[in-house]
């Protein structure tokens, strides 16, 4: 199955399944419930942002 990935920071995300092609499925990758310990929706996206160095852990602050 194919997989088309959806990056969202500091907003919303809606998929209109009527607008994805047949044989995709949607993923919602949200940076912020991630930033905040949520994991990645699936392995398959998790290994395709940190591959490909599209998701980097926010540093903690310094005092």
């Amino acid at each position: 199955m194919n997989k088309i990935f959806v990056t969202v920071s500091g907003g919303c995300a809606y998929v209109i399944e009527g607008t994805v092609p047949l044989g995709f499925v949607v993923e919602i990758v949200d940076f912020d419930n991630i930033d905040v310990g949520d994991s990645f929706p699936s392995d398959d996206a998790h290994e395709y942002y940190t591959k490909n160095n599209l998701y980097a852990p926010p540093r903690p602050t310094q005092r």
